[in-house]
């Protein structure tokens, strides 16, 4: 409110100034009670000039209602419409309309015109005609002042708030920038590598220093549901992965929050491998949240000692730190990759495909130009050949260059692509979805992602049906993509490099949880469902 401060002080000195003219040049003189009038005007002024009413204090509605007071009184007791300060009164309905609105300096508005109309009729001597007519005219003066200050009020408000909101946006950039600067310089020098695969075998290489271990196992978080993958094994055969309830009961209380290394004796079958008879567990925790498990076991009990828990619980902050930067990091990839293979297709879009077309526009002139028949079936059949490849490759990029963009949502885009796939293979593709709100683009492009994935993984084991389903409320979104493809079901359990294992990690960058099941026999389902934090709502 600030910037109301000056016109405010100069409208207040200009009606003040306006006044003592019209008081001076009056028929009968300067009287007393205008004198005394004109001196609390100049009084009350020179204060406001020096104190400016706090315009955000909560004293606000005292102060704007005490100067519309004052003013009144002095108007009311100088003439009132023809007081030469009702100019004056003008100022505080502006300073009420300013500090505010709309509605409160229209309610000063015409209280003070009722206030000085009333009394003017009864006690002035003027023709009621004459009366009435200023009266009119003050009153639609007051109310235009009022209407003018209180929009005024709400357009400036309005400006002010969409300038903080950018200058918070380019906070945020700038800061993003910076982050993005820092980790550059610090990807350069850390001492470990950023690649997932890597700061696993480099865990797994330190933890067999420390101690003589026969059995070292990685689980690392499914993101959904209680499921852990086994990133990394050795000395143990056990499957891609583990549900929380078949894990060592020591090492299944550790994965929950995070903890000390713990030291246990096993009994037969109840480690990760059945020959193990002690064990050593630890989580490994970054920012609050477990990244992965880490679990140590020998066939001879008793094996591990006090030390060797202190020394693992001294490893397991770097090994957690490590593991965490480089899934962060994977997930920086992949954003880069999506951005880099638009690029990429539209830059194959622009040259190999006007290559291609200049090339199969110079074999029509050859099939024209051919001297025999024998020679041009032959380029017939090979124009055929070159026009289904470039109608190949145009899809393709197509399929490649289509994206979520601020004008173009999930739904524009979904309806465009599975169109184009059903007239180019005359495979049933169908598309449901309620028109609602947007989601934030960078969680739209991550959802249009993981349906364009499944949908070319269907069509590529073979002849299906598809059907898509996608909701949204603008905070919560559910996508389900429902196939009768056969074979489906090989990546149900999403080891490690599968398509389905990589979608997982791309939804869970943005809180998003993904699972594959089987509705009936031979069709299956991929759910990837984004529920808003409370925070959030």
């Amino acid at each position: 409110m600030n910037p109301f401060r000056p016109p405010i002080t100069a409208l207040r000195w200009g009606a003040v100034a306006l006044g003592l003219v019209l008081a001076a040049t009056g028929v009968g003189g300067v009287e007393p009670h205008m004198a005394v009038g004109a001196l609390v005007l100049i009084a009350y002024a020179a204060l406001r000039t020096v104190r400016p009413i706090p315009l955000q204090d909560h004293s606000l509605r005292a102060s704007s209602l005490s100067e519309a007071g004052l003013h009144l009184a002095v108007v009311a007791a100088t003439g009132f419409w023809e007081s030469p300060f009702v100019v004056s009164l003008l100022t505080a309905v502006v300073v009420v309309g300013f500090a505010r609105g709309f509605n409160a300096a229209l309610r000063i508005a015409i209280a003070s015109a009722v206030a000085l109309a009333v009394p003017y009729h009864l006690l002035t001597s003027t023709s009621w005609g004459q009366a009435t007519a200023l009266t009119v005219q003050w009153t639609t003066e007051l109310l235009l002042v009022a209407a003018v200050a209180g929009y005024a009020r709400r357009f400036s408000v309005e400006v002010s708030e969409r300038h903080h909101r950018d200058l918070d946006r380019i906070d945020r950039l700038a800061e993003a920038n910076t982050l993005l600067a820092s980790l550059h310089e610090v990807a350069q020098a850390l001492p470990t590598s950023l690649d997932l695969d890597e700061a696993l075998d480099s865990v797994v290489a330190r933890a067999r220093t420390f101690c003589d271990v026969r059995t070292v196992v990685v689980l690392l978080p499914e993101g959904t549901g209680s499921g852990w993958t086994v990133a990394r094994q050795s000395g143990a055969r056990l499957p891609e992965r583990l549900e929380l309830d078949v894990l060592p009961g020591p090492l299944s209380a550790l994965a929950g929050a995070p903890a000390r290394a713990r030291r246990a004796e096993l009994a037969d079958g109840h480690g990760l491998v059945r020959r193990s008879r002690s064990g050593l567990y630890i989580p490994l925790s970054a920012r609050n949240e477990v990244v992965a498990l880490l679990a140590l076991e020998h066939d001879q009990p008793q094996w591990f000692s006090a030390r060797d828990a202190e020394v693992l619980d001294g490893f397991a902050e770097g090994a957690a730190l490590a593991l965490d930067n480089a899934r962060r990091f994977g997930r920086l990839r992949a954003a880069s990759v999506d951005e880099e293979r638009s690029r990429i297709a539209g830059q194959l879009h622009d040259r190999v495909g006007q290559s291609l077309a200049c090339l199969a526009f110079e074999v029509d002139l050859l099939v024209r130009q051919a001297p025999n028949d024998e020679l041009r079936g032959g380029l017939e059949q090979l124009r055929g050949g070159l026009r289904s490849v470039i109608g190949d490759i145009r899809d393709t990029l197509s399929d490649l260059r289509a994206d979520v963009t601020e004008e173009r949502g999930l739904v524009e885009t979904a309806e465009t692509f599975l169109t184009r796939v059903n007239e180019r293979s005359g495979r049933k593709t169908l598309f449901h979805f309620g028109h609602g709100e947007r989601l934030p683009l960078a969680q739209e492009r991550v959802l249009w992602r993981v349906l364009y994935e499944t949908v070319n993984q269907s069509l590529r084991r073979g002849d299906c049906s598809v059907e898509v389903w996608w909701a949204c409320d603008g905070r919560d979104a559910q996508l389900e993509v429902t196939t009768d493809v056969d074979g489906f079901d090989l990546d149900e359990g999403a080891p490690p490099g599968s398509w389905v294992h990589s979608l997982r990690e791309t939804a869970a960058g943005i809180g998003a949880t993904l699972e594959v099941s089987e509705l009936v026999e031979g069709t299956w389902q991929l759910r990837c469902s984004l529920v808003a934090s409370p925070a959030a709502r």
